[in-house]
């Protein structure tokens, strides 16, 4: 992995950006943590009213945000798109470091970090057992697995690039067989992630998932397009990303105007303004001329990124306050903390792709080589693995759950089905880059 796609002077570049950045997230986020963990959560903006503020909106877009990247690049694999590699491995980077950022959040949250392993799947000392039915437990599951799942696909790619020529067939046929387990594992986790809210107002709805779902995938559009711009991309890579994001624009439109047709009363000016934002900029690439206009595309991306936290915003905070009639307002530790978030996405991306390998091989065109091992048994038997102990963790625990006394939770063996379908997919791709780097050290 020592040829690089970046070369020295802009290596240079980058490195001084990102030592930059790394500097704003210390101030935003260690100065805004130390003084949570020292005085308490009081020196945020929430209150009784509104109990998660700016730092809970921040989470939930970076979370949407990173999860479109790697799911940007499985879809195309899966699908065959020769044009995927000018942006796949970026794209991928992109979930990495979002997710990354996106853990801060509500790790400064809790106000008592240090207490944050009670949060851990096992028993409390108050006899209190994980809920399995709890969305939080499937979040915290879900989001795991699926960033653990990531790394694995983003070092397979670049391995692979530079094993043995013999190894290209099993690694192509891992990299796609990896890209269609993190599919439908990125649609599970932005889904339980909207089920979170399931406590406000009118959350107890199946449009959630989808609604969760479209955004994370526009927003992260959105932020591919400018990683694109910033690589210079050409105008093929641009139009393509521009019609995809046309297309989201159009459900995201959907899915607002079935929500305003359910309840009227929610139209207001944020629905005016996300509806501009998130509908209306991405329906100009409606001309064909706008999508390959780097500045058009830029002041698009930019307005659709602007439009989903402004949409997180509405919904973290906007609906509690519809809901208790209170008021918020952020403090400079709320400022502090979204600018640090800024800085130490930008610091961990800037830092990581100067020195990240150029993609070169498309796996998907050497999974077509007739491959010498199966990995899809591999990746059956994990996945049967991971249900299995998933089940039998459910098993031991459940019974001596006291929530269930509370009788306002689901209950029943339904509401088991997300967490063993997280972790039958966790052990399945698992097993799947076990099985490359098996083969890898093996041919090395």
């Amino acid at each position: 992995m020592a040829d690089s796609a970046v070369d020295c002077p802009n290596r240079r570049r980058l490195t001084t950006a990102s030592l930059l950045c790394a500097a704003v997230a210390l101030w935003g986020l260690g100065w805004s943590a130390w003084r949570i963990a020292t005085e308490g959560v009081g020196v945020l903006g929430v209150n009784n009213s509104v109990p998660w503020g700016w730092d809970i909106v921040n989470f939930v877009f970076w979370i949407g945000l990173g999860h479109a990247g790697t799911l940007i690049s499985a879809v195309l694999l899966v699908t065959g798109k020769s044009w995927r590699r000018q942006i796949a491995r970026h794209a991928e980077l992109l979930t990495l470091c979002a997710v990354c950022t996106a853990a801060v959040y509500p790790l400064v949250h809790v106000g008592r970090a240090w207490m944050l392993w009670q949060m851990a799947p096992l028993p409390m000392a108050g006899g209190v057992w994980p809920n399995l039915g709890s969305a939080l437990v499937w979040d915290c599951a879900a989001i795991s697995s699926y960033l653990l799942l990531s790394v694995g696909f983003w070092l397979m790619g670049m391995w692979g690039e530079h094993g043995p020529t013999d190894m290209r067939p099993i690694w192509g046929r891992c990299c796609v067989l990896m890209a269609a387990l993190l599919t439908p594992l990125v649609v599970t986790v932005h889904s339980v992630v909207g089920c979170d809210f399931a406590l406000t107002q009118r959350w107890f709805e199946p449009i959630i998932p989808p609604y969760f779902v479209g955004g994370a995938l526009l927003s992260g559009l959105a932020a591919v397009q400018l990683i694109a711009l910033c690589r210079g991309a050409d105008c093929q890579l641009l139009d393509k990303l521009s019609q995809l994001t046309l297309g989201l624009g159009c459900a995201m439109g959907l899915l607002y105007a079935l929500e305003l047709l359910r309840t009227p009363s929610h139209w207001g000016s944020d629905y005016a303004v996300l509806t501009v934002l998130n509908v209306g900029l991405p329906a100009l690439y409606l001309w064909p001329r706008l999508r390959c206009n780097r500045l058009a595309v830029t002041i698009i991306s930019a307005g659709v990124l602007l439009g989903m936290w402004l949409e997180r915003l509405h919904i973290v905070v906007g609906r509690s306050i519809a809901l208790t009639g209170g008021s918020y307002s952020p403090t400079g530790v709320d400022v502090a903390m979204l600018l640090g978030g800024a800085g130490l996405f930008l610091a961990l991306y800037l830092g990581i792709s100067a020195r990240m390998p150029g993609e070169k091989l498309d796996p998907y065109t050497c999974a077509q080589s007739p491959c010498p091992t199966r990995p899809e048994r591999w990746a059956a038997v994990g996945a049967t693995g991971g249900a299995l102990l998933c089940g039998l963790w459910a098993l031991l625990t459940q019974w001596a759950d006291t929530a269930g006394a509370l009788g306002s939770r689901p209950h029943g063996w339904g509401f088991w089905w997300p967490p063993l379908l997280v972790c039958a997919l966790l052990g399945g791709g698992a097993a799947t880059f076990i099985h490359f780097l098996y083969h890898y050290h093996r041919r090395a």
